[in-house]
């Protein structure tokens, strides 16, 4: 029989709640500046226990899938929205715009590199195709003021390989590349490094007339 959204949360929680590690919580946190919670579970152990919970509710009609990620997204301790963006990238086959708009809503809540990093370049990246036209929105997310919209923005594309417009990257990274913020700089050189292994010569050539320095040139050309 079908399981409703409130057994199968109920059932992941008593999971996680029973195997949670005070121990392990507190050094999970600090490692993420102690902006989240955490129940205490490695990742090895938070797979397994969420594996039946992500089966089952992958299943689940498209919109009972988006409230389920959005009550997870809500809860205080930060292995829920792994779970959560985890439940999301197995409902490709349902994507529609109302999971895009969950997707970027996504990027600016909760904000740290570990989620955002994971629904760039998942989530975002994946339901925009490779080699199709650059989406309006990443366009006005480079050129936004917030550090996680231009950080998607950058990264959107990062498993696009060949097909990666580079017109719109080497742009975004122009508009980007005076931003001193480290997460900014991380992903202009991740970004960079990633494409220079589809075609070396070119990202080179970008990151000498662009002028980029520092932590961005040096992640760029990693294995230049």
């Amino acid at each position: 029989m079908k399981k409703t959204t409130r057994a199968l949360l109920d059932e992941l929680q008593g999971a996680f709640d029973f195997h949670a590690d005070p121990a392990k919580s507190e050094p999970m946190a600090k490692y993420m500046k102690n902006r989240f919670a955490y129940v205490g579970l490695p990742q090895p152990l938070r797979k397994e226990l969420s594996a039946d919970f992500l089966k089952q509710a992958r299943s689940l009609e498209s919109t009972e899938i988006i409230a389920l990620a959005k009550t997870l997204w809500n809860l205080p301790e930060r292995e829920y929205q792994y779970v959560a963006m985890e439940l999301l990238h197995k409902a490709k086959k349902q994507w529609d715009n109302n999971f895009l708009e969950l997707f970027l809503q996504l990027v600016t809540e909760k904000s740290w590199w570990d989620t955002v990093d994971f629904i760039a370049v998942r989530l975002v990246g994946g339901y925009f195709p490779p080699g199709g036209k650059v989406p309006a929105i990443m366009k006005q997310w480079a050129r936004s003021e917030d550090i996680w919209q231009n950080r998607t923005a950058l990264l959107y594309q990062l498993m696009h390989k060949e097909k990666t417009d580079t017109a719109f990257l080497f742009a975004s990274i122009d508009q980007l590349k005076g931003k001193k913020e480290f997460f900014i700089q991380k992903a202009i050189g991740w970004t960079l490094r990633q494409y220079h292994r589809v075609d070396p010569e070119t990202v080179e050539a970008f990151v000498e007339r662009s002028g980029i320095a520092g932590l961005a040139r040096r992640e760029a050309l990693k294995h230049a």
